[in-house]
């Protein structure tokens, strides 16, 4: 085999490696999108059981939530190959959404208390 065979050889193993991390990472951000789905349905469950006179606040939040999750999802799907950019930037804006939404809960908990 010479040189340049062998180095033809080591680009394809590379880009099929590429390829292979480029899916991966794919499918860890649909993960976590998804997984996003599932805390907010949480999230959701909870609203409705601890507070029957959810405020106006935590439904805004909510809305708030939702809206931002289905943003990241749209970006998701319609830009695969800038996912990890796109679900970085957004994920920022879900923690603190959830975080608010979070702590608007526990307020209302403990007013109930």
């Amino acid at each position: 085999m010479t040189t340049e065979e062998r180095i033809a050889k080591l680009e394809a193993q590379i880009d099929k490696l590429q390829a292979k991390q480029a899916e991966l990472h794919r499918q860890l951000t649909k993960a976590q999108i998804d997984q996003w789905q599932g805390r907010i349905e949480d999230l959701e469950v909870q609203m409705h059981l601890g507070a029957m006179e959810t405020s106006d606040r935590l439904t805004a939040l909510m809305d708030q939530l939702r809206s931002r999750w289905a943003d990241t999802r749209r970006q998701f799907e319609d830009t695969i190959s800038t996912a990890s950019t796109v679900a970085d930037t957004v994920r920022t804006g879900l923690e603190n959404a959830f975080n608010d939404l979070r702590k608007a809960l526990l307020e209302s908990k403990n007013k109930l208390t």
